[in-house]
């Protein structure tokens, strides 16, 4: 009778459904870097509620989220982390976890500042920093907030798995927790990276947009910067063609002098100094065993100007008071004083980086994307840095697969070129191999394939994916912190140059946010370093890049010493490759002049200016060839085509690929965009498809044409591939020890 009134009383006070438990008002899943999460996003499979586990090596970190769902409003909302500790009484201090709050732009932004956004399209891209005991958030119902955290294990952590929690509270207490594993591996990263790199760092945006005002305020910032560098696994490139140094800071440079004879003429000596250069050297180089290269002089060439128009280059060299060498003079006869300065320079940086033990990180980037008609000169360059010391290393972005004459940069059969550095869509693997024949290497560079914020995560990590299956040695981006002059991407993420059509390119040109959202701050910030999704995506592939490098080492070593653990590392290797294949493609980009275009009414092209048209009107077919000298096989093809719903009043682009109708994406945004147009096959290196007109007032602009291998099997998971090439490092490492 007393469990029945006791019912009947839980009944009448907590209503028909018996008092069953309310859901309760914060739900927390940890999600994979990959995966980019926007505000709205519902949770999949790929979310595991209340838990994460991740694995990395000692000396590397490894980033994961934490999402938080509220079925109602919640304001005050704060997250606390826990030491992860392990069997045994091993430890990683929660000072080892950063905190960044995931944070969205709208990529459809107008680049006019003063335009609305008609269809907005919010992605996640900033991370700024958060203050755990200070910060305070909230999350609406049926919204996403993301917590961007990274762990980094110390190289002398001990391996084994680590557990904590990470803890959402608000002013009652803990509302949801997400557990945290994470498995050491008994290996570590080499605190110098295997991955050589040059990524830009645009100073004077950095003092701007922190307020520096001192030298001591630009040391400070630059110095931020640089940890976060570090972090990466990146090197910093100084862009600037006047650079003697990696460290920006003006007392960072190497600084020469020439030396003047009693008629006031340099007499083709030069004197150097080294002092601040070295002690930059010393901090990273030495200390901190970071940053793989960087350039280290400056472009022996200027062009001429006249009539307000720029002409060819010529050879041009000036110390740092300001005494100016030209190679040629008005008659066109050469000044033996202008070769013997650059030898003399060259010579005495040569010796002196080899003393150091730094030659071998140096890099002398004799110019950017080169036209043809330079070629000469160039030779002119390579040839006195040889001469000055062969040990120097020249690096030059393109090679011979768009720029066929650059292969004429050659003596004797040797390349003059050390590193060429092509766009990663136009490396070709029969260029490259007759380059490396020559004794060249190779690195890639990117701008808008892998490294926009409205990429994939996995795109945005398989740049290094594709640098290793290219068996590349180093990478280069233009530049991490350009912020503009009159907006920033905080508000307008398609901004980037002033004056330039880049507008499409959201991403393009920085890794790095400045920390206000608009305006410049009264006083220097030191604490607030906002770096992108991107960046440590890239920073995850950096690390995939060194581990496939060890892996690859350690197989060498164990084969030679026919180690039984061998087998595994290249079953190991093999599953990479294939995953790079699939996530980075096989394949190239070719541009208009690459194409064999058939005479067709209604189409018109232009070689030198790279584009291919149509009005539309009425259908027109154009049959396309390309020489690819690809293997045979399927491979998916993309056309780079202008995009704007209202170009002379028409729209573009829509057209037909053997028949097949297709179309750019037409939004706010107007630029050139990829668009997917169907699988296509290669035989004996050629690919030949129709392109077609459409009828009615749509138009076509084609800019390039891209080919990539077509997935034979479904990818396995990054992680799951990572996993089996840590595993095998363990093991190899393991077998060497015994």
């Amino acid at each position: 009778m007393n469990r029945i009134i006791a019912v009947l009383l839980l009944t009448s006070l907590c209503g028909p459904m018996l008092c069953s438990a309310a859901p309760p008002p914060l739900k927390a899943y940890g999600v994979a870097a990959i995966e980019k999460i926007t505000q709205t996003r519902e949770p999949t499979a790929e979310w595991r509620a209340g838990r994460v586990a991740i694995e990395c090596a000692r000396n590397e970190s490894e980033s994961f989220q934490v999402v938080a769902r509220a079925s109602r409003p919640i304001e005050n909302l704060s997250v606390a982390l826990e030491d992860l500790r392990a069997a045994g009484g091993a430890a990683l201090p929660a000072a080892c976890i950063s905190v960044r709050k995931v944070e969205w732009v709208d990529v459809n932004a107008p680049f006019d500042p003063a335009e609305a956004s008609k269809h907005p399209n919010f992605l996640p891209d900033p991370l700024p920093p958060v203050d755990a005991a200070k910060d305070r958030f909230r999350v609406g119902q049926g919204e996403n907030l993301v917590f961007w955290l990274t762990v980094t294990v110390p190289e002398a952590a001990r391996a084994g798995i680590y557990r904590g929690r990470v803890r959402l509270l608000d002013g009652s207490g803990t509302l949801a927790t997400v557990a945290v594993e994470l498995r050491v591996r008994d290996f570590a990263l080499p605190n110098r990276p295997i991955l050589q790199s040059m990524v830009g760092l645009a100073s004077a945006n950095i003092y701007k947009a922190h307020g520096c005002k001192t030298r001591e305020d630009r040391e400070r910032v630059i110095r931020a910067y640089f940890d976060e560098y570090i972090r990466a696994r990146m090197s910093p490139f100084l862009y600037a063609p006047s650079t003697m140094a990696f460290n920006p800071l003006p007392d960072a440079a190497i600084k020469w002098e020439f030396v003047k004879g009693s008629d006031g003429k340099p007499t083709g000596e030069a004197k150097l100094d080294f002092t601040g250069f070295d002690r930059e050297g010393e901090r990273y180089f030495n200390q901190r065993q970071a940053f793989s290269a960087f350039n280290f002089a400056p472009y022996l060439w200027t062009r001429r100007v006249k009539d307000g128009k720029k002409e060819g280059i010529y050879l041009r060299f000036a110390d740092a008071k300001g005494a100016v060498v030209e190679r040629r003079g008005a008659d066109g006869a050469i000044n033996p004083v202008f070769d013997r300065l650059v030898v003399s320079v060259f010579r005495q940086i040569a010796v002196h980086l080899a003393e150091k033990g730094w030659l071998d990180r140096a890099i002398y980037y004799v110019t950017d994307e080169p036209p043809e008609s330079d070629m000469e000169v160039l030779k002119d360059i390579c040839r006195l840095i040889r001469q000055a010391d062969p040990r120097i290393r020249t690096a030059l972005t393109y090679d011979p697969a768009n720029r066929p004459k650059l292969a004429e940069l050659a003596d004797d059969g040797k390349s003059l070129i050390s590193v060429w550095v092509p766009y990663c869509t136009l490396y070709r693997e029969d260029v490259a191999a007759a380059e490396r024949k020559k004794g060249a290497d190779y690195w890639l560079y990117d701008v808008k394939d892998f490294c926009l914020i409205s990429h994939s995560g996995m795109i945005n990590r398989a740049m290094f994916w594709d640098v290793w299956r290219r068996n590349a040695n180093g990478y280069l981006y233009y530049l991490a912190t350009y912020w503009g002059q009159t907006t920033t991407p905080w508000e307008r993420p398609n901004f980037l140059l002033p004056g330039v059509t880049y507008k499409y390119r959201h991403g393009d040109g920085y890794f790095f946010y400045p920390p206000l959202r608009r305006g410049e701050p009264e006083q220097p910030i030191f604490d607030r370093i906002v770096p992108t999704v991107r960046w440590e995506l890239m920073r995850e592939g950096a690390e995939d890049y060194d581990c496939l490098r060890m892996l690859e080492r350690l197989v060498d070593s164990a084969d030679k010493n026919h180690s039984s653990a061998v087998a595994k590392g290249r079953r190991a290797l093999a599953r990479a490759h294939e995953f790079a294949d699939t996530i980075a493609g096989a394949g190239s980009n070719y541009t208009i002049q690459m194409l064999q275009l058939e005479k067709s009414e209604g189409w018109s092209w232009s070689p030198t200016e790279s584009w291919l048209a149509s009005r539309g009107s009425k259908p027109s077919k154009l049959k396309v060839t390309i020489k690819t000298g690809l293997k045979d096989g399927l491979y998916d093809l993309s056309l780079r085509v202008y995009d704007d719903l209202s170009h002379h009043g028409r729209s573009y682009s829509r057209f037909l690929v053997n028949d097949a109708p297709y179309a750019s994406p037409g939004t706010d945004v107007k630029g050139p965009v990829a668009v997917p147009a169907g699988r296509v096959t290669v035989r004996d290196g050629i690919c030949s498809f129709e392109l077609s007109s459409v009828a009615g007032d749509a138009g076509v602009i084609v800019y390039g044409v891209g080919l990539r291998e077509a997935s034979k099997a479904k990818p396995r998971g990054i992680y799951e591939v990572r996993h089996d090439v840590l595993d095998a490092i363990e093991l190899l490492q393991g077998a060497t020890r015994r």
